[in-house]
C-alpha cells in the first residue's frame, strides 16, 4: 500500500449541502428534476425519487451532476447513493462531487459506505444524530492509483449486484402488501368502499398515550437501556445492528415511552413518516425524541394499521402537516389525530393473516441478505486494506 494516499474528503471532492425549495410554492414542484431525501437513498445507483422539482424549483437550490455520491448526515447517518443523472437534494444530505483525476466515483461510493462509524462518532445532537458539513468534509479517504480503484470497484460491483437483488426482492414484497391493501380496502382518502373511519388516537390503549421519546439521551452507556433511533428503522423493520444504549438514570424519566410490544413507531423528525412495528425483541427498549410511539389497544390489528399508515394518502397527510425550521418535524398531535379507515374486524384480521405470510417470506430474505452483507463487507475490508 506504499502508493496509497490518505486525504480529507474536501481535498478530493467538492462537498455540497442540500437545500429545500419553499414547499408552499407549487410552481417549484411536479417537474422532472429528481429531488432526493434520505428516504430515496437506496445504497446503490439512484435514478428515481418520490419528489420532483420544476426548473424554477431546482434554480432555488443546488444541482449536482451524475456520479455524485449523496450521504445522509442527519438522522440515518451514512445512508447513501450515487446519482445516475443530475439531481437536487435536501438539507439532510451532503453531496460528494469527486475530482475524477484523483477518485473514480464508484470507488468513492464504496469507500463512503465504510464511513458510518466515523459519522456516528463525529455527530452531535439532542434529538437525532447530526454531523455538520465541516466535520463531514474533514473525514478521511484512503485511495490507490486510479487503475487500482477501477479494479476494486469492478469486484465490489459484482458482489453488490447480488446484495441489491435480495434487497429488491424484499422491496417487491412491501409493494405487494401495499397493493393488496389498496385492492382489499381502497384508497384511505377517497374511501370508495365507504368504510367507517376512526382517529388513530381513539384506537390506542386507553391507559397509555401517543408520545415521543428521550429528548437528551446523552452518550452511549455500556450496559444501558437500548434506544431506538430513526436510523434504526430500516425499510420498515427495526435493525438491531447499531443500537445505542443510554444511562438508566436518564431513561427512568421517560418510562412513558418505554416499549411494550403493542406499538407502531412513526419517525417524526428528519425523515418523516417511516413506519415500523415493535417486535418482541424490542420490548423494554426506549425511543428517541425523533420517533412517535403509537400504542394500540388491540395488538391483533397492528399489521392493518401499519400498512394503512404507509399508504400514499396518509404519507401525504404527514407531509402536509410537517413544519420545517431547522429540521422537518411532525408534531405528535398530528399523528394522534390521523384519520384512518376502519373496516369490520373480520376483514381486518383476514388482511393481517396475509401480512403474516408475506413477512415470513421477508424474514427468510432478510436472513439471506444478512449473509450477503457479511460477504460484501468482508470484500470491502480487503479492498480498502489493500489485500483484495
Amino acid at each position: 500500500m506504499s502508493d496509497w494516499i490518505t486525504a480529507k474528503l474536501k481535498e478530493v471532492a467538492k462537498v455540497v449541502t442540500g437545500k429545500t425549495p419553499q414547499t408552499s410554492n407549487s410552481e417549484y414542484y411536479g417537474g422532472d428534476i429528481p429531488f432526493v431525501s434520505p428516504a430515496d437513498l437506496n445504497e446503490g445507483i439512484l435514478s428515481e425519487t418520490k419528489t420532483y422539482l420544476t426548473s424554477s424549483g431546482a434554480d432555488q437550490v443546488y444541482r449536482v451532476p451524475k456520479n455524485t455520491v449523496l450521504v445522509s448526515c442527519i438522522g440515518n447517518l451514512g445512508k447513501l447513493a450515487i446519482t445516475s443523472k443530475e439531481v437536487c437534494f435536501n438539507q439532510q444530505i451532503n453531496g460528494l462531487i469527486f475530482d475524477e483525476q484523483k477518485i473514480f466515483p464508484k470507488y468513492g461510493f464504496y469507500f463512503a459506505q465504510t464511513l458510518k462509524p466515523q459519522l456516528e462518532k463525529a455527530s452531535s445532537s439532542t434529538t437525532l444524530p447530526i454531523i455538520n458539513k465541516s466535520r463531514f468534509s474533514d473525514l478521511e479517504i484512503k485511495y490507490p492509483p486510479l487503475a487500482e480503484q477501477r479494479r476494486i470497484a469492478s469486484i465490489l460491483d459484482q458482489a453488490d449486484e447480488l446484495r441489491q437483488k435480495r434487497q429488491q426482492a424484499i422491496e417487491k414484497l412491501d409493494q405487494l402488501l401495499q397493493a393488496t391493501f389498496i385492492d382489499m380496502f381502497g384508497d384511505p382518502e377517497q374511501n370508495p368502499k365507504k368504510w367507517n373511519k376512526v382517529i388513530l388516537g381513539d384506537i390506542c390503549d386507553a391507559k397509555d398515550r401517543v408520545n415521543y421519546g428521550v429528548v437528551q439521551p446523552g452518550n452511549d452507556f455500556e450496559g444501558g437501556i437500548p434506544l431506538i433511533r430513526v436510523g434504526d428503522i430500516d425499510g420498515g423493520i427495526l435493525s438491531f445492528t447499531s443500537i445505542k444504549t443510554i444511562d438508566p438514570k436518564i431513561e427512568k424519566d421517560y418510562s412513558r415511552s418505554r416499549l411494550k410490544g403493542n406499538e407502531i413507531l412513526v419517525s417524526c423528525v428528519g425523515s418523516i413518516g417511516t413506519i415500523a412495528k415493535v417486535p418482541n425483541k424490542a420490548i423494554g427498549f426506549n425511543i428517541a425524541r425523533a420517533i412517535t410511539r403509537v400504542p394500540l389497544q388491540d395488538k391483533r390489528i397492528i399489521n392493518f394499521v401499519a400498512e394503512c399508515l404507509k399508504t400514499e394518502a396518509i404519507q401525504n397527510y404527514f407531509k402536509k402537516n410537517t413544519r420545517t425550521v431547522s429540521q422537518p418535524t411532525l408534531n405528535v398531535s398530528f399523528v394522534k389525530e390521523t384519520e384512518i379507515i376502519f373496516p369490520n374486524e373480520e376483514k381486518i384480521l383476514d388482511f393481517c393473516k396475509i401480512v403474516d405470510k408475506v413477512e415470513f417470506q421477508k424474514e427468510l430474505l432478510q436472513k439471506a441478505l444478512v449473509m450477503q452483507e457479511s460477504l460484501f463487507q468482508s470484500l470491502q475490508n480487503q479492498a480498502f486494506s489493500g489485500t483484495l
